[in-house]
């Protein structure tokens, strides 16, 4: 079917004909039950890449979704774009009072080292508890979450609010398995996919930071009551780098614990597998190559669960969910250089930031 004289009945085939050859100049126009495809030549359309990020955006106020392929020939690829029904905003906010109040009472327990017998110990925990580990881990972990979230905005992306992980916390955990955000649309490209991916990370750690210096000091100004340690730290780089004190052999002051939290959060997240922010990253960046690399640090993290078993339980984890990412709607247009650079910072943060033996008893 010639694309300059095809005679469509279908009124909304027509509407987005009529978008595509805005854009884009097809010699071919394939009618699906399901899609429409227009075929294109690269001759005619130096400016694909600009002018599908311009389609792309137009195509999907109209609701659908268009994708660019290209292979052996090259089309884009216009579909419905599925409505979902998604959960109600109150399921954030009852997840987060309940990890609210599950990292309270885990910063209650790590405070008791801290606070003196008497008739308001048990309040002056409470409060230890919600100021100086509650508060830094849940604004850590929501700094980190909004960045994905205001990225995903910035682009017209349909992203949920936070969802908080509580969990009891029994013996002495830090009550709490993160948080997530969903992106509900496809990543455009992968300049987008880049950006969205690393944007929680920076904000995490870019938080996280001053948070270093406070409890380093709170650490050094509030002396322990009693000497009961329920696992030691080891602690990554950044702490070596910036000269701060790394208490061993004594109680953790609760903030000093929660900032840490907070900083191996961030590298794990940036673990290169599959759909964590690494993930993103790095699929974004190093397109379908990114697959051999999600397969090289698998094989890293079952080779560091020598020194912790861990790694291990997290290693066949990300195997279950799956190593291989999504492509990008648009897939080839490479990144710049502005992904290159928060490439780079990304994987800095992930080297000063991780450490191959968590903690031990």
């Amino acid at each position: 079917m010639d694309g300059n004289d095809v005679e469509l009945k279908n009124p909304k085939v027509d509407d987005i004909v009529s978008a595509v050859k805005r854009y884009i100049t097809p010699y071919e126009i394939e009618v699906n039950p399901f899609s429409v495809r227009f075929k294109f030549l690269d001759s005619d359309n130096p400016e694909v890449s600009r002018n599908f990020s311009l389609l792309y955006r137009e195509l999907y106020s109209m609701g659908y979704l268009a994708r660019v392929v290209k292979d052996y020939e090259n089309y884009i690829e216009v579909s419905q774009n599925q409505q979902r029904k998604f959960v109600s905003s109150k399921v954030n906010v009852v997840m987060l009072a309940l990890t609210i109040l599950s990292t309270l009472y885990a910063g209650y327990l790590f405070s008791l080292d801290f606070v003196s017998p008497g008739p308001n110990s048990y309040w002056q925990a409470l409060l230890y508890g919600a100021v100086f580990f509650s508060a830094p881990l849940l604004t850590i972990l929501g700094i980190h979450e909004l960045g994905h979230f205001f990225v995903a905005k910035h682009y017209g992306l349909r992203a949920s609010l936070p969802f908080f992980i509580p969990f009891i916390p029994l013996g002495y955990s830090i009550g709490t398995f993160g948080a997530f955000i969903s992106i509900r649309d496809p990543f455009p490209d992968r300049k987008i996919m880049t950006n969205i991916g690393a944007a929680g990370p920076i904000a995490g750690f870019l938080t996280a930071f001053p948070l270093l210096f406070v409890a380093n000091y709170l650490q050094g100004s509030i002396a322990p009551v009693n000497d009961f340690i329920p696992y030691f730290l080891n602690y990554p780089q950044i702490y070596s780098f910036l000269n701060l004190t790394m208490p061993v052999g004594t109680p953790v002051f609760p903030m000093v614990l929660a900032v840490w939290v907070g900083i191996f959060a961030t590298a794990m997240n940036l673990i290169p597998v599959g759909q964590l922010d690494g993930g993103h990253i790095v699929r974004g960046i190093a397109g379908r190559r990114a697959s051999v690399i999600s397969y090289i640090f698998l094989m890293f993290l079952i080779l560091l669960s020598y020194f912790y078993l861990g790694w291990m339980l997290i290693a066949f984890l990300m195997l279950f969910l799956g190593l291989k990412h999504p492509p990008a709607l648009d897939d080839n247009t490479p990144v710049g250089k502005l992904q290159i650079a928060i490439g780079i910072f990304a994987l800095f943060i992930f080297l000063i930031s991780f450490t191959y033996m968590p903690f031990y008893t």
